[in-house]
């Protein structure tokens, strides 16, 4: 049974700000006033000196999370009617709370040791949005809930050096030796669907029991310098997910993250949002996963065009930079330039085989047939993991201009796990094909060139380390510019081309 509380009369606070008047003196003039909630009992650690959003005069208590999430939402509510300004989360308790609502012209600031915690209960959640990939559009929309949402709104920001965390462990099922078993219904940790002028900067983001932070129909945002820190065996934690979005620029963040660390999609359900996914640029960053590092796809039923990835560096992924596009969509004019990628094989449960360079068109379902990748380029790159680059696409004419220039491939066996196989997922033809691993991997593709590349093979080479180039059914294939000997001079070709 919840908990009442007594009706009270509501109080004003005054807003003031004083103005200098030369020497004399200064005149103090009132800005306007909002009316603190009538349920809201200001906090202990409230005063004077406490600034007018700060959650404790809203009665926070880190105690009860339907009081602390009434009170922080009337906090935002306060803050936006009287137009705008910051929300302070301050330090101390830490404050859990379901779904809170971001209003236009509202900054939620994090103080230094402020801790914003999502509830253990997704039922908390009121809140939602439907599960971000829908192959049958016969069924209904799974809801998931959102913690901090923003919807149809401008000019908003989350800042400040303290945390938000999504309390993912509380929907841990079973913990399996390298990857949670959890339940569909967990809840994505901050959402800006449909919103303009959106700024992320310094705050810290952990836990994540779902996506992360979602881009969903959003122009003109800026993330920077913020840290995204997930648990690496939680699935579907997603760092930055970025779906039917434009103008988006994302600097100077680390994320760790069990699935992908930044994804580009235009996913279905789509809520009616059909702007391409655009101009977007991904720079400064450092990224761990037990997926892909930076990845477009798998789920693009729109257009993906536009797409700068620069300066960054990958450690310690199944995957390093990859454009998987596995539904009708369409994927142009992409860079990948200035980085360092390291990749390791890893459990099956996780999507990657541990190439450092991926581009497939590989249909999740037959109705999806048809999307396309073009125009593809990656620009001094230095990799180095236990399998090549993987360029493939089930049938020509789906895949065409790749370009390769100063790539280097250092490929050496680190793990036990098992190699010789590509992973072709999501798709309903064969999923792990017995494709040995060669430095580049080219099927079924058109108009790929090659300028001053290079395969290297370390000293750990197992026997299915075949070429440095295999390719099959692949036409304008300039390959002059790529150098290096097979895994086996005396077994294999450096270069097979069928």
């Amino acid at each position: 049974m919840r908990e009442t509380f007594p009706r009270c009369q509501p109080r004003p606070i005054l807003l003031f700000r004083r103005l200098t008047r030369g020497l004399s003196g200064a005149v103090t003039i009132m800005l306007g006033s909002f009316v603190l909630p009538m349920n809201a009992q200001p906090s202990p650690g409230a005063d004077a000196n406490t600034p007018p959003f700060d959650l404790r005069r809203f009665g926070v208590t880190g105690t009860d999370v339907r009081r602390d999430t009434e009170a922080t939402q009337q906090a935002i509510d306060a803050c936006a009617t009287a137009g705008g300004g910051r929300v302070v989360v301050p330090a101390g308790p830490t404050i859990t709370v379901g779904s809170v609502r971001l209003r236009s012209h509202v900054e939620l600031y994090l103080e230094r040791g402020a801790v914003l915690k999502g509830s253990p209960h997704h039922q908390d959640y009121a809140a939602t949005i439907p599960y971000p990939v829908q192959l049958d559009p016969a069924q209904p929309d799974v809801p998931i809930g959102v913690m901090v949402f923003a919807d149809d709104a401008e000019d908003v920001a989350i800042t400040g050096p303290g945390v938000i965390d999504g309390n993912g462990r509380a929907y841990v099922l079973e913990d399996t030796p390298y990857i949670y078993r959890c339940p569909r219904e967990r809840p994505y940790t901050i959402v800006f669907r449909n919103c303009r002028h959106v700024t992320m900067r310094d705050v810290t983001v952990r836990e994540a029991a779902f996506w992360t932070i979602r881009l969903f129909g959003s122009d003109d945002v800026l993330i920077d310098g913020i840290r995204i820190l997930n648990d690496l065996k939680m699935p579907n934690n997603d760092g930055i997910d970025i779906d039917w979005s434009s103008n988006v620029r994302i600097a100077n963040c680390h994320i760790v993250a069990g699935d992908d660390g930044i994804s580009l999609h235009t996913s279905q359900p789509n809520g009616g949002i059909t702007r391409p996914c655009e101009n977007i640029v991904v720079t400064g960053c450092t990224i761990t996963s037990h997926s892909a590092g930076l990845v477009i796809g798998a789920d693009i039923d729109g257009i993906i065009r536009d797409v700068v990835f620069d300066s960054c560096i990958i450690k310690d992924s199944h995957r390093g930079v990859a454009v998987r596009n596995a539904m009708r969509g369409t994927v142009e004019h992409v860079l990948f330039s200035n980085m360092v990628i390291e990749t390791r094989l890893y459990d099956s449960a996780w999507w990657g085989r541990a190439e450092p360079i991926c581009v497939m068109v590989n249909p999740w379902l037959a109705r999806f047939e048809g999307g396309s990748v073009r125009d593809v380029r990656f620009s001094n790159l230095v990799c180095r993991g236990e399998n090549g680059a993987v360029i493939c696409a089930y049938r020509p004419g789906v895949l065409s201009g790749i370009h390769f220039d100063r790539v280097t491939l250092t490929i050496e066996k680190t793990t036990e796990w098992d190699g010789g196989h590509q992973d072709f997922r999501p798709t309903y033809l064969e999923e792990f094909p017995a494709i040995p691993v060669s430095g580049f991997i080219l099927r079924n593709a058109d108009d790929v060139t090659f300028r001053d590349c290079r395969v290297v093979w370390g000293q750990h080479r197992p026997a299915y380390y075949h070429h440095a180039l295999d390719a099959v059914g692949c036409t304008r294939l300039e390959a002059d510019g790529l150098s290096g000997e097979s895994a086996d001079p005396a077994r294999f070709p450096a270069k097979l081309i069928r």
